[in-house]
């Protein structure tokens, strides 16, 4: 991974999560999805079928911001896993293992993201407004083979039940 990536951002913008995380610090799953614990939670553990709630940080693989819950009053993205409906599979394949409270960086492929759009009532968590969805559809278009290109997502689990 290249430094711009280990960089990253902070989910809420917090000290230690603003933090260079060594390249060691990441893995990758069979699927592609990279991920790298920032904060481990001490909480309930993500597994399939379990509700979760989560704050997040969606960026573009340059780190450019598009979005995140902050944006909308920090409303949490809440979904349960495994549900295909739910989130989409990158997130839903990322998230598994933390426990509520840590932090995670995850990079998803285009390919494992809003293969189904990013209009409501699709899997998520969806960008607000028109702006950074048209970021998201371009990439989803453009960029969906592009070796190198990820979504970037932070995510801080706040309730696993």
């Amino acid at each position: 991974l290249s430094e711009e990536y280990r960089q990253g951002t902070a989910a809420l913008g917090d000290s230690v999560e603003a933090e260079v995380l060594p390249r060691e610090a990441y893995k990758k799953l069979e699927s592609g999805v990279i991920y790298a614990d920032i904060s481990k939670g001490d909480g309930d553990e993500v597994k399939e079928g379990k509700k979760v709630n989560m704050q997040w940080v969606l960026r573009r693989s340059n780190g450019y911001f598009v979005d995140s819950s902050a944006v909308s009053d920090s409303v949490p993205f809440i979904f349960t896993v495994g549900d295909p409906n739910g989130a989409i599979q990158g997130l839903d394949e990322g998230i598994r293992g933390m426990k509520a409270g840590g932090t995670r960086r995850i990079l998803i492929p285009p390919r494992l993201a809003w293969m189904q759009g990013v209009d409501d009532g699709k899997p998520g968590p969806l960008p607000a407004g028109f702006g950074p969805r048209q970021q998201m559809r371009r990439v989803m278009k453009d960029r969906i083979d592009v070796p190198g290109e990820y979504i970037f997502l932070e995510v801080k689990v706040s309730k696993v039940r």
